[in-house]
């Protein structure tokens, strides 16, 4: 359900890195190996641990600089770098504000009530309510009326494909940290609970044909 977990799982699988995945970790846990947010992703290497994707991705290209996540040229590697902001910062919330949308938060709530400790499930609702799904509000963009929401939506995946015009990735002819991160915000946008995403993402091919070049680098 994380856009920056699944960054970074692909990230790190593009660059052919073996690496273990748990899907879930236990409250106390994860407030252990990331006292500062409590958030995942946490990613550990060795003993060393880090949270925050864009962080991990910098890593990933430190102990593994082939293929590298940024590009060369300063000004197309400044470009990578405000995208993968953007995505992160602001697409994500885009698909966060329709996931708790009236409409669709019953969907978002099951898809998240594995995540919370089973003695809790029976109060996932108000859990779930008041740890994510305020947040959309507290942004902003869930405070939008939907169809201006969904319109203004449109607006951004236009801007994506205006991108792409020129190279097969965004800026550049392979994966950057910026694809990588709108790749994890679209992957979530996917997932079931948000099909006004998927509409408008699945209606320009420029984007399904990008997300098609990306499985295939991902995998290999």
């Amino acid at each position: 359900m994380s856009p920056f977990v699944t960054k970074v799982k692909a990230a790190t699988a593009y660059k052919r890195l073996p690496f273990t995945h748990r899907e879930y970790v236990g409250i106390a846990e994860l407030r252990k190996l990331n006292p500062q947010t409590g958030k995942v992703p946490i990613a550990l290497f060795g003993t060393d641990v880090l949270f925050d994707s864009s962080l991990i991705l910098r890593r990933l290209d430190a102990e593994q600089p082939s293929p590298p996540l940024i590009a060369e040229d300063p000004a197309t590697a400044a470009r990578q770098y405000l995208l993968e902001d953007w995505s992160d910062e602001s697409l994500y919330w885009y698909v966060q504000a329709l996931r708790w949308s009236d409409k669709n938060e019953p969907r978002t709530l099951a898809e998240n009530r594995k995540f919370v400790p089973a003695p809790l499930r029976l109060f996932a609702k108000p859990i779930l309510r008041r740890l994510v799904g305020r947040q959309p509000q507290a942004q902003g963009l869930g405070r939008l009326p939907e169809e201006m929401l969904i319109a203004e939506l449109a607006l951004r995946l236009d801007n994506l494909v205006t991108l792409l015009a020129r190279d097969p990735f965004f800026h550049a002819d392979r994966p950057s940290v910026a694809d990588f991160a709108i790749y994890g915000v679209s992957t979530t946008g996917f997932s079931g609970a948000t099909p006004e995403f998927a509409e408008a993402f699945a209606s320009r091919p420029a984007l399904v044909e990008w997300r098609s070049r990306m499985d295939a680098a991902i995998s290999g």
